[in-house]
């Protein structure tokens, strides 16, 4: 008798886990042995490695972005993982992804527990996140002055079992696939928009919540900054600046660095008194106006302020967060669970199941793996040592739901623990 459809997918079941981090990052001293971001806890014997990577024009050979850091020890798969049973993996890559399907990556192995060592501090040559001038480089953050201009969040992790199927764009290994999530993430929540993402000027005018702390004035201040001097720099795509604009961008020009100079005066958590708030929120409201009237004329649309600013609350709030701060007493309850409820797992429906991508990243060791393009395909015969999907967490350079990172390794490789052949593909959609 022949097998049905999903008696057929079942026999193609390989055992796989789910990696879930924190709603919200923690501060650097947090004894959690496996996490994404932070900083790695390397023995003293393992260099931290480099790579040549271009994110502009230039080549140049820097330290790579520290990803994610595994105790073995806390994944599931006694009796059935291939992984070593004890030790931790180290993960690191180019968090430049313009034009590279497979970024210079390494991953590291020791047979040490997550706890053993403490934080390797980052060398002095560590790329800033997506790249010096890269694209997705998030341009209100300073590499010279910002920490997590260059060093991601810390974020601990969990993992949960869960049996992986071979498909694509199927319906019934989708139904599957949904029962298995189901099964080890619980039925999900109802999908709720996202307070701050595509949200206008106008709504951010009537919200009174903002700014509730001189580095969040920093940050938005600073990209508007960034905006006025690429304008004033670029011009409108080969045409030079008209004389309005041109005297436009300069006033706007020195009402930011006002700002800034009233910023470095003052601790970045301080809280803004009702007067300086208001102000603010004037200023940047006249920014907006501003260059609504120059559209057409520089580069900057009015909306990219608008998300900067969303951005940029997230950012802060992280940054609290950080600081062993309260982030739900110090920062608008609202903003926080808004962006703590961007990890909640999600309810899956029919579709999302069919085409193996989740409205929540879907964080993986093992198994298949799920992607856009091709790396699954290439890489059947390779175990997958990690995937990440596109995740805020990940601020800016793979934020995008639609990107994933793998990291792969050959599996005679693995057998002999030579975790120097591991090889990255990042694809998005």
């Amino acid at each position: 008798m022949a097998l049905s459809e999903r008696d057929e997918l079942e026999e193609t079941a390989l055992p796989a886990v789910i990696v879930r981090r924190s709603d919200l990052p923690v501060p650097l001293a947090h004894p959690a042995r496996s996490f994404f971001g932070g900083l790695p806890k390397l023995p003293p014997q393992l260099e931290w490695p480099t790579a040549e990577v271009r994110a502009n024009e230039t080549l140049e050979t820097v330290a790579l972005t520290f990803v994610a850091q595994i105790d073995l020890t806390d994944v599931p798969g006694s009796g059935w993982s291939p992984l070593p049973k004890r030790g931790t993996l180290y993960f690191f890559c180019s968090s430049v992804f313009v034009g590279e399907g497979r970024p210079p990556c390494r991953v590291l192995y020791s047979t040490a527990d997550g706890g053993a060592y403490p934080d390797r501090a980052p060398p002095p040559n560590l790329m800033p996140l997506a790249g010096t001038d890269g694209d997705a480089q998030v341009k209100w953050l300073d590499p010279a002055l910002d920490f997590h201009s260059r060093v991601e969040f810390k974020y601990p992790l969990s993992f949960r079992p869960f049996r992986d199927f071979y498909f694509r764009d199927d319906a019934v290994g989708g139904e599957l696939m949904i029962e298995e999530l189901r099964r080890a993430l619980g039925p999900g929540e109802p999908p709720e928009s996202d307070l701050l993402q595509f949200r206008s000027a106008a709504k951010y005018e009537k919200d009174a919540d903002w700014p509730f702390n001189w580095l969040l004035i920093t940050y938005v201040v600073r990209s508007v900054l960034a905006h006025v001097l690429r304008d004033q720099r670029l011009g409108y795509y080969g045409k030079p600046l008209a004389d309005e604009a041109a005297v436009e961008l300069r006033r706007l020009h020195a009402g930011a660095i006002g700002w800034i100079e009233r910023c470095r005066a003052l601790t970045p958590m301080d809280d803004v008194d009702p007067d300086t708030k208001q102000a603010f929120r004037s200023w940047w409201l006249d920014v907006v106006q501003a260059y609504e009237k120059m559209k057409g004329q520089v580069r900057t649309y009015d909306t990219e302020l608008a998300a900067d600013l969303g951005n940029a609350i997230n950012h802060t709030i992280r940054c609290m967060a950080t600081e062993a701060v309260d982030a739900s007493e110090d920062a608008p309850f609202s903003y926080v669970t808004n962006l703590a409820r961007q990890n909640h797992w999600k309810t899956p429906t029919v579709d999302d199941g069919r085409r193996r991508h989740f409205r929540t990243a879907l964080h993986q060791m093992m198994g298949y793996g799920s992607g856009p393009q091709d790396a699954t395909e290439e890489h059947l015969e390779d175990m997958l040592l990690l995937q990440i999907q596109g995740d805020l967490a990940f601020l800016n350079w793979h934020s995008d739901v639609g990107g994933v990172l793998h990291f792969w390794i050959d599996r005679d490789a693995l057998d002999q623990r030579d975790f120097s052949k591991a090889v990255a593909t990042y694809e998005c959609d």
